[in-house]
């Protein structure tokens, strides 16, 4: 599907596949095609060239989403990036954006040479930490993901914001491969393999970071584990006694290794009530159920509270699930499980 929503600017979103967005400036003046960049990237920075505006302003973004993280690529003119600790607390941004730089150079306003990423190298912006840095024009993969994802595999967390390393690195090079490769792929991909895809780059983008590939790093054995207890959890997800002690019974492991293993999905509990809102969202948009009340769905996946389950279904997919099953009714049903906003800045917005 191809909505033109401004001139000049193109959203795509992929309904069967792994979701896309574009945003590029042709037809626009250069003042025009300005105005757009900022506008969208102002959800996340506040942006300015950092050369005279002239015809030679330019950019493209593309970005896949992941469903845990957005994958992007930025084209553009020579700029600055800025988040202050007013913006951090007025956006409440608790992310990490790994930034593969492919040409050109980003880094610190006030360091040296030293202290930016060059063609290859890869440089770590914390949105919940303060930035204020320089590019020249410039081409990058970007990665962008919850800190939940990626704070319990690092060693320093919370020290990682501005942090440059060397693509000549051998972890930092089959990182920026693998990016590249995910980039290149997706749009053949499935949203199983968007799925399945997401724990392995985790790893390995932590690994590039740690410097060292750890046995958390590796995590084979976790991630084999992680994989077949969610296969337990959908076999079972209807049933009343799905509970993380039933669970870990099953699989001969204690309720705080189950707990440890579900911290990336925000904890077991949390897994559960977003499956189950899948569940009830799958069918309250299937002809074939418009009949059946939607307080009859909620209860079959054990949402026996009326506003608690619509509170839990607004907050997961933007509307309720009366709006929802009128939506499908008039054929304007929404991408599962990507809310109804599209474009790649708000997709980062909505990664929890």
């Amino acid at each position: 599907m191809e909505d033109s929503l401004n001139p000049g600017v193109r959203e795509h979103a992929a309904l069967a596949g792994v979701p896309r967005s574009v945003l590029h400036i042709e037809g626009l003046a250069a003042r025009e095609a300005i105005a757009v960049w900022q506008e969208n990237i102002g959800v996340l920075y506040d942006v300015r060239l950092r050369n005279k505006v002239d015809d030679r302003f330019q950019f493209h973004a593309e970005a896949f989403h992941f469903g845990e993280v957005v994958l992007t690529s930025y084209r553009c003119t020579a700029q600055s990036f800025d988040r202050s600790r007013a913006r951090i607390g007025r956006d409440g941004l608790d992310h990490i954006t790994l930034q593969i730089c492919l040409q050109g150079s980003h880094g610190r306003r006030d360091g040296g040479s030293d202290d930016a990423a060059g063609s290859g190298d890869l440089i770590v912006a914390d949105l919940a930490q303060p930035q204020s840095t320089g590019t020249s024009d410039f081409d990058s993969l970007n990665l962008t993901m919850p800190r939940r994802l990626l704070a319990p595999l690092l060693k320093a967390p919370d020290e990682q914001n501005m942090r440059v390393i060397s693509g000549k690195t051998p972890l930092v090079a089959l990182l920026r491969n693998h990016l590249q490769g995910l980039y290149d792929g997706a749009p053949a991909m499935s949203r199983q393999d968007a799925e399945a895809v997401v724990g392995p780059t985790l790893e390995l983008a932590a690994a590039a970071m740690n410097a060292a590939v750890t046995e958390e790093n590796a995590a084979s054995i976790r991630l084999a584990l992680t994989g077949e207890i969610r296969r337990h959890v959908d076999a079972h997800i209807v049933d009343r006694g799905l509970t993380a002690e039933t669970v870990a019974g099953s699989f001969g492991i204690s309720t705080r290794k189950l707990y440890y293993l579900f911290e990336p999905y925000g904890g077991f509990s949390s897994y559960i009530q977003e499956e189950r809102l899948r569940r009830c969202r799958a069918e309250l948009v299937d002809p074939d159920r418009r009949q059946e009340s939607i307080a009859d769905i909620a209860e079959r996946y054990g949402f026996s509270h009326r506003k608690s389950f619509i509170r839990a279904f607004r907050r997961s997919f933007d509307v309720t699930p009366r709006e929802m099953r009128a939506l499908a009714a008039e054929g304007r049903s929404l991408p599962a499980g990507y809310g109804e906003e599209q474009t790649m800045w708000h997709w980062i917005r909505k990664l929890r």
